[in-house]
């Protein structure tokens, strides 16, 4: 968040909002952040990648194949049949202060106002109810993206993510860099110790669930042709996972 305002009754005095009345504010993001919870809902609607950010890797759902373009969004309604969290508490977000995390809005959302809209607080300096709801929920997916990012810091100190095929990045006609998934032969050979570490660290759902959630690129290719932008998706993507082992885990290895 560029621009942040932390939400107190002090910093948001004189100030208003107005919350969202569609999901138009993600129609330009092609890559909605997840956590963990989300994992068996969203790797069955969309793609999922890691992708790393500030020196630290993040789990994200590839919702688009071009910067700038949300795949499930159209006219501000969610195409998909799972909708991430994040969408729902936007434009609020935690950010950290040190050891504290720090609720904040962002500035740049569009949704601040003066006069006109809603207050934050009321004169008690008690939340209002619509911003209490979204804190809530805010506060609880925080929690579980930190248990998500202990996991990838697990799966990215044993070396086993790796970019996404270059073949995918072809036949999609995708021009989104940077996402990752799970070298599966890589994990086939952690010694014993290290892969008990990675299932102590909740690693292993989200290694499982990033590459068997890749066939969900089919989607993003149908909804291309539904809600084009300016890429062109391809009429199948069916050959790429033709008989392709490197894209199917073992679950009895």
């Amino acid at each position: 968040m560029p621009n942040p305002l932390v939400l107190s009754p002090k910093e948001c005095q004189g100030k208003t909002w107005h919350p969202p009345v569609d999901l138009s504010f993600a129609a330009d993001k092609a890559l909605i952040p997840l956590h963990a919870g989300e994992l068996a809902k969203a790797a069955a609607t969309m793609p999922l990648a890691l992708i790393k950010e500030h020196r630290e890797w993040r789990l994200v759902g590839v919702c688009g194949i071009e910067t700038g373009h949300n795949l499930f969004i159209k006219d501000g309604k969610w195409l998909g049949n799972y909708r991430p969290a994040w969408l729902s508490s936007y434009p609020f977000e935690i950010v950290a202060v040190g050891e504290k995390g720090v609720v904040t809005i962002d500035r740049d959302s569009g949704l601040l106002g003066a006069e006109e809209g809603e207050p934050f607080f009321d004169e008690q300096g008690q939340m209002s109810d619509a911003v209490s709801i979204r804190v809530e929920a805010l506060k609880t997916s925080h929690r579980k993206h930190q248990a998500t990012q202990k996991a990838l810091s697990a799966l990215a100190k044993t070396k086993v993510i790796t970019p996404w095929p270059e073949a995918l990045y072809s036949q999609l006609g995708l021009s989104i860099n940077g996402l990752h998934m799970i070298d599966e032969k890589a994990l086939s050979q952690l010694d014993d110790e290290t892969f008990l570490s990675l299932r102590k660290a909740q690693a292993l759902p989200i290694a499982y669930a990033v590459n068997l959630s890749l066939p969900q690129t089919h989607l993003l290719g149908r909804l291309a042709r539904l809600n084009p932008g300016y890429v062109t998706a391809p009429e199948n993507l069916d050959s790429f996972f033709d008989n392709d082992e490197d894209l199917s885990f073992d679950f009895d290895a």
